[in-house]
Order: C-alpha cells, then sequence, then structure tokens
C-alpha cells in the first residue's frame, strides 16, 4: 500500500470516528454510531432515534 493512501486512510479513520462520537452522545451503541455516520450524516435534531433504535 502506498504511503501516501495510507494517510489518507487514517484521516478518513479520524474523521469517520469524530461523527460515530457525535452519534454515541446521542445514545447510540458503536455499531450503530458508525453506521449512522453513512446512512444519516452528523446528529441533527430528532433524528438519532431511528438512527439508534431502528
Amino acid at each position: 500500500m502506498p504511503k501516501g493512501l495510507r494517510w489518507v486512510l487514517v484521516i478518513a479513520l479520524v474523521i469517520w470516528s469524530a461523527f460515530a462520537v457525535q452519534w454515541m452522545d446521542k445514545g447510540c451503541d458503536v455499531v450503530r454510531a458508525y453506521k449512522a455516520v453513512f446512512t444519516y450524516g452528523t446528529p441533527e435534531g430528532l433524528e438519532f432515534l431511528p438512527a439508534c433504535h431502528g
């Protein structure tokens, strides 16, 4: 794996984790928080209800 690609993946993982932490603060468990980042983006308003419980 090229060195530049490795850094891009590390940075992407850090950003993804930062968004997932916001979902965890709204009450999601870890797995649902990471999935919610792809499905809903960042949490706004009452989006956490379907993301965390459905």
